[in-house]
């Protein structure tokens, strides 16, 4: 069990405002081996950290992330519902998470919002996403995942160094053997379709179990006595310490 990472999902983000460097910092101090990211494109092509194609839901602003530049991105504050401990939380881009995943050797989970009603415009996020990690020399540490699973074959095809994961909800059949054929290392599913029995299969095909969300206590050891190599969780301090009785 000592294996088992917890990758804090958007960050610590019962506790701080998704997907900023509070939230990711916040991680930090609760224990946490990584983190788990989302990225999208500024309208000037600079790649930032935040989950949803408009700013509405988590900012101070309306409007789709490409309608603004980063320079005007950085002028909003992205807090909402954190306003009073967190004034100041801006958008970060993936330079400054990298810095940071760099600075504390942890270990992240990048998820390409590969968005099919703008896959021309969104086409290449993940490989220039992927020059970054290498240009600070942090490919073993880090972990590329979507929804869309056609994304992750290119990106392989592309960059075969770079690691990749196949998300999902409903089940899949053999999906061992799904990862292989599409070449990922790693299965991410929704928690609740997650057994010993999926993983066991998984780890013989040498496919890794990340599993997603997962906050409450219950769920939590259900993903440990299960054998998952990762839990993505908004909550690493309820997480950390039920991974270390277990280890």
């Amino acid at each position: 069990m000592q294996d088992c990472k917890i990758l804090a999902h958007r960050g610590a983000s019962a506790y701080a405002p998704e997907n900023t460097l509070e939230a990711f910092r916040l991680a930090v101090q609760q224990h946490a081996d990584g983190l788990e990211i989302d990225i999208h494109l500024t309208k000037d092509g600079e790649i930032v950290v935040i989950h949803d194609d408009t700013i509405d839901r988590t900012s101070d602003g309306k409007g789709d992330i490409m309608a603004y530049t980063l320079a005007e991105l950085k002028a909003f504050r992205f807090n909402k519902g954190f306003e009073e401990q967190y004034p100041e939380a801006q958008i970060p881009t993936l330079r400054e998470v990298l810095e940071l995943v760099k600075e504390h050797d942890l270990y992240l989970n990048i998820e390409v919002k590969d968005i099919l009603s703008k896959s021309e415009l969104y086409n290449g996020l993940g490989k220039e996403a992927a020059k970054l990690v290498e240009e600070y020399g942090l490919s073993g540490q880090v972990i590329f995942s979507s929804f869309n699973h056609s994304s992750m074959v290119r990106l392989k095809e592309s960059c075969p160094e770079m690691r990749t994961a196949l998300l999902y909800i409903a089940g899949l059949y053999e999906g061992g053997k799904y990862a292989q054929m599409t070449g990922a290392d790693a299965l991410h599913p929704l928690y609740i379709g997650v057994n010993r029995e999926l993983v066991e299969e998984a780890h013989a095909a040498g496919v890794q179990v990340n599993a997603w969300t997962v906050n409450d206590l219950e769920h939590i050891r259900m993903m440990l006595e299960a054998g998952v190599d990762a839990i993505i969780t908004d909550r690493p301090d309820v997480c950390y310490p039920l991974r270390e009785v277990n280890a």
